[in-house]
């Protein structure tokens, strides 16, 4: 099969969140397996700059990606808001009908738009994967209304089939009138990177000033409302593990000021570390070094750093907002309500239980084996394609 992938930034450009790593672990994987894999997506680096400064092209680990000049409104408030991607139009022109199948990753973006047109005029099926974004959720409410009521169709009247990351997110679909045989559930997976298993012990620990017996708690996500990192620094004010270190990882999505502030007001300027986003090997050092993930989100949907922090073997405590805590609880670490109360109790219990701490540990493995496994991801991603290819025929 020949597969386009549509994601609205790719590598470098981590700081766009989990799309640009899942897209890029299911590339691989589809590789892998012989088939030829396309990605599309724009030049951002983040909504302030580019990684170019105008269309190019470029070979990433054995993906093929188009990165499109893309104007946008830097100054627009939330993560991104329109943009206009001019040379996209003639690209899909040119190419749309050498493909088998189109990948749509994400939903309410302008760039899926002339995707969606092209797709339907040339008879090319559609695979939606919205990563969580069907619902209007934290901020631009009325902005996300109009787009749905506008333009929305545009996107999903296109699309053959819709990937959700579970039950929860199958609801949100059809709740947006989606038929419920288009919908389907595939969990993300991750590979386990070798590279991630040949890191120098305490490196990241080193580069950032922090002493081996000190307790290390990871918050490694966009700095956002919907992240919840303001809440994880009232927590960590709360938090009694003697020497604990807080280090709050990601690009600004909005909320860094209000973090930063947060952090004085409470004193704690001297045992919260913002290294910004960190990128390549970093991120697997962060988490090899980590004592606990802490994921204190208002809501979220399959976040691929739960993952990542179990590929490490790295126990975790995560708010029962997230839609994937069923997978956690109890299993690969403790799930409590956002509450910065219940949140800094969870983070001292879990380091003073040095069983429960171990058990959790251990879990880690098998549940990459089992629930995280790329292989048995991209098996149903394959399954999903082939269908909607022999009904488009």
């Amino acid at each position: 099969m020949k597969i386009l992938h549509v994601t609205l930034g790719f590598y470098p450009a981590v700081g766009w969140g989990g799309p640009v790593k899942i897209v890029r672990e299911n590339g691989l994987e589809l590789i892998r397996r012989g088939h030829e894999v396309i990605v599309c997506c724009t030049n951002l680096f983040d909504k302030r700059s580019k990684i170019e400064s105008k269309t190019f092209h470029r070979n990433v680990d054995g993906l093929e990606v188009y990165y499109f000049n893309t104007l946008n409104l830097p100054f627009w408030p939330g993560t991104l808001g329109p943009i206009w991607v001019p040379e996209l139009d003639s690209w899909l022109k040119r190419e749309i009908k050498s493909f088998d199948v189109i990948h749509i990753n994400g939903y309410r973006n302008f760039m899926n738009l002339p995707v969606a047109r092209a797709a339907r005029a040339a008879r090319v099926p559609v695979v939606m994967q919205p990563h969580g974004a069907l619902p209007v959720i934290v901020n631009s409410f009325a902005l996300k209304r109009l787009y749905d009521r506008l333009l929305g169709g545009i996107e999903l009247d296109a699309t053959s089939a819709f990937i959700v990351g579970q039950e929860s997110e199958r609801q949100q679909a059809l709740q947006r009138s989606i038929p419920a045989d288009r919908i389907h559930i595939i969990y993300n997976g991750l590979s386990v990177d070798p590279g991630c298993q040949g890191l120098q012990p305490g490196a990241f620990r080193q580069r950032i000033g922090v002493a081996p017996d000190r307790p290390l708690i990871l918050f490694l996500a966009r700095i956002n409302k919907k992240k919840g990192a303001d809440m994880m620094v009232e927590a960590f004010a709360r938090v009694k593990a003697p020497g604990a270190v807080l280090v709050i990882a990601g690009p600004d999505d909005g909320q860094l000021a209000e973090v930063q502030s947060l952090i004085e007001a409470h004193r704690l300027t001297e045992r919260v570390i913002l290294p910004g986003l960190l990128q390549g090997d970093d991120v697997g050092a962060a988490f090899a070094d980590a004592d606990l993930y802490v994921l204190p989100c208002r809501t979220d949907t399959f976040p691929q750093t739960i993952l990542e922090a179990c590929r490490a073997g790295t126990p975790m405590v995560i708010s029962e907002t997230c839609e994937t805590a069923y997978l956690v609880k109890d299993n690969i670490g403790d799930v409590v309500p956002f509450d910065a109360d219940a949140f800094a109790t969870a983070i001292d219990n879990l380091l003073a239980d040095r069983a429960r701490y171990a058990r959790y540990e251990s879990a880690c493995g098998a549940m990459m084996r089992d629930v995280f496994n790329i292989e048995k991801s991209v098996d149903q991603l394959e399954a999903l394609y082939r269908q909607v290819i022999s009904e488009a025929r």
